[in-house]
C-alpha cells in the first residue's frame, strides 16, 4: 500500500487552506413563500384599518385578511354566544356600561403586550359579545363614565385574568399606529351606547376612535364620539404614559361605579404661568412629563357592588368577596413603564403563528484557523503512522 509523503500531505493542506481563504461565496438567505409589502397601509391592497367601517350585523369573517405588512391577522370578527370559550379568538370588543363590556387580553398564557398586541383577543363579562369568559372576582373596581365628547371605563384588573404575566407593567392599544394598521391587527370596537348606535341603544355601533391601556393590574378605555375629531380625546402617540396622563381618574379599589363627568384636558396639554403649554413625548421617553394630570370632575355617581354588575360570571357566587388588590385611594393608571409598547411598530412580529418557519436556521461555519488547525493535526496523524 502506498502511503503519501510528509511533504505531499502538506501541500494538500497548502491548498485546502487557500481554497477556504480565497474569496469565499455567500449564499443569499432564502426568500420566504410569502413576501410582506414594505411600505405603509394606504397604499392600493393595503388597507388603513381606522377607515374599515362595517355594520355589527355585516362584520366579516375578518376584517383585516390581507397578507401585507403584519398582515393577515391572527383572529376572527364574527364571533357570538356560540363562541364564547377560553380559547375564542375573537378580534371584535364590545364596551356598553360599568357591568357589559370587553378588555384586550393575550391569546396565550403568560403573554405581555409588547409582545403580543398585534394578536390581542377580546376578553367580556357577557358570553354574548363570543370573547373568553373574564373570571369571576378577578375585577376589583370599575368607573364608568359618560362625558361629552367619549365614553371611558377604567379599573382594576388580575392580569392574570387576561392571560398576561402578573407582573407585566403592559401598554396601549389603538386602531392607528406606525404602519395604520393598528393593534390588535383587525381589531374592532362597537359600543350600544346612544352615541354609537344606529337604534338608540340596541345594535352595536361601530368605534373608529379608540384607545386602551393594560398592565399592572389596571385598565383605561376610552372610545370617542365619531363626529368629534378635535381636539383629539383618543390621542395615540403618548403610548408611555399610562392611564395617569391618557385617561386621569380618581378610582379607588373596591369602587364600582357609573358617572357623568366632565372632558379631560387634551393629554400633553398644561397650563402654567398663565401659559397654555403642548408638551410633545419625547422618543425615548426618559423621565416624567413636566405636568401633573388635573382629573375631571364627575356628577351623578351612581355605586353598585361586584356581585350587582358581575353575577352572570362563572363563579361569581362564591367570589364575590374575593380581596381586592392595589392600593386603596390609588389612582388606576395602567401602561406606564418603560415595557409599555409602541403601536403597529415597523419591527413588529407577525400576526401569525407560522411566522416561526421564517425562523433563521443555525449554519455549522468554520474559521480560517480551525481549519488549519485541523489539518495540521492529520498531518500530524500521518506522520506518527511511521
Amino acid at each position: 500500500m502506498m502511503v503519501p509523503s510528509t511533504g505531499a500531505l502538506f501541500v494538500a493542506a497548502l491548498a485546502v487552506c487557500h481554497a477556504f481563504a480565497a474569496n469565499p461565496e455567500i449564499t443569499p438567505a432564502p426568500t420566504p413563500t410569502q413576501a410582506l409589502d414594505p411600505r405603509a397601509a394606504g397604499a392600493s391592497g393595503t388597507p388603513i384599518l381606522s377607515t374599515l367601517a362595517y355594520p355589527y350585523t355585516a362584520l366579516p369573517s375578518q376584517v383585516y385578511p390581507f397578507a401585507v405588512l403584519r398582515g393577515p391577522q391572527f383572529g376572527y370578527n364574527q364571533c357570538g354566544a356560540a363562541n364564547a370559550t377560553d380559547s375564542a379568538n375573537c378580534q371584535t370588543l364590545v364596551l356598553n356600561n360599568a357591568s357589559d363590556f370587553c378588555l384586550w387580553g393575550s391569546p396565550t398564557k403568560q403573554g405581555t403586550i409588547g409582545d403580543i398586541e398585534a394578536r390581542v383577543v377580546s376578553y367580556c363579562t357577557d358570553p354574548k359579545w363570543g370573547g373568553r369568559p373574564i373570571p369571576a372576582g378577578a375585577i376589583h373596581g370599575v368607573q364608568f363614565m359618560r362625558t361629552s365628547a367619549y365614553i371611558q371605563m377604567v379599573g382594576f384588573i388580575d392580569n392574570t385574568a387576561l392571560n398576561l404575566l402578573s407582573d407585566d407593567s403592559g401598554g396601549e392599544l389603538d386602531p392607528h399606529g406606525a404602519d395604520l394598521q393598528g393593534n390588535p391587527l383587525g381589531g374592532v370596537v362597537y359600543s350600544t351606547d346612544p352615541a354609537f348606535s344606529p337604534d338608540g341603544g340596541v345594535t352595536p355601533g361601530q368605534v373608529m376612535n379608540w384607545n386602551f391601556f393594560v398592565g399592572s393590574n389596571t385598565f383605561c378605555f376610552k372610545l370617542c364620539y365619531n363626529n368629534i375629531t378635535s381636539p383629539d380625546y383618543c390621542e395615540n402617540r403618548y403610548d408611555l404614559i399610562g392611564c395617569e396622563y391618557n385617561m386621569p381618574n380618581a378610582l379607588a379599589t373596591s369602587t364600582f361605579e357609573s358617572c357623568d363627568g366632565d372632558v379631560q384636558t387634551p393629554v400633553g396639554t398644561y397650563t402654567t404661568g398663565g401659559q397654555t403649554i403642548t408638551w410633545r413625548m419625547p422618543d425615548p421617553l426618559v423621565g416624567d412629563p413636566p405636568y401633573t394630570p388635573n382629573i375631571p370632575a364627575s356628577r351623578d355617581c351612581q355605586t353598585y357592588s361586584s356581585q350587582d354588575l358581575f353575577a352572570n360570571l362563572a363563579g361569581a357566587s362564591t367570589s364575590a368577596s374575593a380581596s381586592a388588590t392595589g392600593s386603596a385611594g390609588a389612582s388606576a393608571t395602567a401602561g406606564g413603564s418603560g415595557s409599555a409598547s409602541r403601536s403597529a411598530s415597523g419591527s413588529g412580529a407577525s400576526s401569525t403563528e407560522s411566522s416561526a418557519a421564517l425562523r433563521a436556521v443555525p449554519i455549522l461555519s468554520l474559521s480560517l484557523g480551525s481549519v488549519l488547525i485541523l489539518l495540521g493535526g492529520m498531518l500530524v496523524g500521518a506522520v506518527s503512522l511511521f
